[in-house]
């Protein structure tokens, strides 16, 4: 008895630790007071502009048994003194990203990533170390994920590391800002459902780094998303119904959290969400505040 006893408050005690855990997360969380390192260096983005493919990544020392190259290492690149490259020369390291088995979120998501462009990973950073004539040898002083053979090198830029809002500014009932519109297309990583600290790719074409953006959602005018049915908002069977029929265009829109844009190219922006009052899927929309 005084065994089953100790295993019955033994599980209590993690049943209340699990519960506790669960209330815990769904209360928002003031995520810092600004972007990491991390955050801005390794944002990636969309874009539609060639990025050139002339400099990149040849291998490393022990190419035989060295696939990928991480911090720290050494790799070497296929320019050298001839080419203008000098001991110091700071460089950043891209990546085309594709995901191939990703499933439509959205009505429109494929034909609006198709318009935005190239998604673009960020691998890391190189600081040069020894020059030569064809080919220079850098080594790996950031690392976001693993480098390889091909990957594209380009003069490293510093990118701007806007402050957050503070949490409890956050209007949850804001009206509309006025100001240009648009969708979370794709996501970092590609994932589907987004919270704080996740970066998000939308389709606005006049935001500029430092830009506030507000996430929102209005009710679905029909099944458009895997995440939101049409005509939910004002009836459901078996759980009651309006006497008549509210249109969604007439129901209050739903603030879901705040980001900032850390890039913008010439088809979409690099946002990182700070603040998130509730999950942010692909499809939500998007404002400049």
């Amino acid at each position: 008895m005084r065994r089953i006893a100790l295993m019955t408050t033994c599980l209590l005690t993690v049943w209340a630790a699990g519960a506790a855990a669960q209330i815990s997360t769904t209360e928002p969380v003031q995520r810092g007071k600004g972007p990491t390192v991390a955050d801005t260096y390794c944002a990636g983005m969309i874009t539609n502009q060639e990025i050139p493919a002339d400099t990149y990544v040849i291998s490393g020392p022990e190419a035989d048994p060295e696939t990928i190259y991480v911090l720290g290492q050494y790799v070497y690149i296929n320019k050298g003194s001839a080419d203008g490259v000098k001991i110091g020369d700071e460089f950043m390291v891209l990546r085309q990203d594709y995901d191939y088995l990703h499933m439509q979120v959205f009505d429109q998501e494929h034909a609006l990533a198709r318009e935005m462009g190239t998604q673009w990973l960020d691998v890391g950073r190189l600081h040069v170390v020894v020059v030569q004539p064809k080919v220079s040898i850098a080594q790996i002083s950031y690392s976001c994920t693993w480098m390889q053979r091909g990957d594209t090198v380009r003069p490293a830029v510093d990118y701007p590391a806007p402050p957050f809002k503070p949490l409890k500014d956050v209007d949850r009932f804001a009206p509309p800002s006025g100001k240009s519109t648009g969708r979370v297309v794709r996501t970092k990583n590609y994932v589907a459902v987004n919270e704080r600290g996740r970066v998000v790719y939308v389709n606005l074409t006049d935001a500029k780094p430092g830009d506030y953006i507000r996430f929102y959602r209005q009710p679905a005018t029909k099944n458009n998303s895997i995440y939101q049915l049409g005509g939910m908002s004002d009836h459901v069977y078996g759980f009651g119904q309006t006497p008549v029929h509210w249109a969604p265009g007439d129901l209050p829109r739903e603030i879901l959290g705040e980001g900032v844009v850390l890039r913008s190219t010439p088809t979409s922006a690099s946002v990182l969400i700070f603040n998130s009052l509730i999950e942010i899927y692909l499809g939500d929309l998007v404002e400049i505040e």
